[in-house]
């Protein structure tokens, strides 16, 4: 930039780790007794790596809610962006912030962005989506006969986020300790005969399970 460098006095100039303050217009001046003769311009320019100064954030929402991932970088421009979700590009993601309208259980997972300029690349750090969800009773408990004396276990599939908890119900009335995904009674008598349910509930509601689809009925072995 017009400026003398020190030391810099033979037929080539070599900077050993270039900084951003280093980019500019560089000349030699060659002289000898006889004169001196100034190089054309050669510039410099020094192009930085992109760095995310500020990494995306884990979120947590309701199913129905919006949710945006943000993040900050710097680089040489243009910097360009691509958000993932486990791993695997999300279409038309590619803006330096990611929204989700109308978050789906199905939006669960990892997010993170990749920021690229022409001097290379960097991937943020993973940031994870929770998405809570009411529960929903995806495998009804099966009605069944059995043997008087013989084990029957009824079992209901369930997904809620938060996890659900779970009380299991004979003939409507709720049954003592039984608060697991499946309920099993080792010898059953003939008064365990009748309608089963379970009601499978978190902190945003509940699920009851089909009566009807609960029944058990008993006879005796002979």
């Amino acid at each position: 930039n017009g400026g003398s460098i020190s030391g810099a006095t033979s037929a080539s100039y070599t900077i050993s780790n270039v900084q951003t303050s280093q980019a500019g217009n560089y000349t030699v001046v060659v002289s000898n007794a006889g004169g001196a003769a100034t190089s054309a311009i050669a510039v410099l320019t020094v192009n930085v790596p992109p760095s995310i100064t500020a990494q995306p954030q884990s979120r947590t929402v309701t199913a129905g809610n919006s949710v945006a991932f943000s993040m900050t970088a710097s680089g040489t421009a243009p910097l360009t962006y691509q958000w993932y979700r486990n791993n695997s590009a999300v279409a038309g993601a590619t803006a330096v912030s990611y929204t989700i309208s109308a978050t789906q259980p199905s939006d669960a997972g990892d997010y993170k962005v990749t920021v690229s300029n022409v001097a290379g690349n960097v991937d943020s750090a993973v940031a994870t989506l929770t998405v809570q969800f009411a529960p929903v009773i995806t495998g009804q408990p099966q009605s069944q006969t059995v043997i008087v004396g013989d084990l029957v276990t009824f079992t209901v599939a369930a997904g809620g986020v938060p996890a659900p908890s779970y009380q299991w119900r004979f003939n409507g009335n709720p049954i003592s300790s039984a608060s697991q995904a499946s309920y099993t009674i080792a010898g059953v008598r003939t008064n365990d005969a009748g309608n089963y349910s379970v009601i499978v509930t978190n902190a945003l509601g509940s699920a009851v399970s089909s009566n009807e689809i609960g029944r058990a009925s008993c006879r005796e072995r002979v």
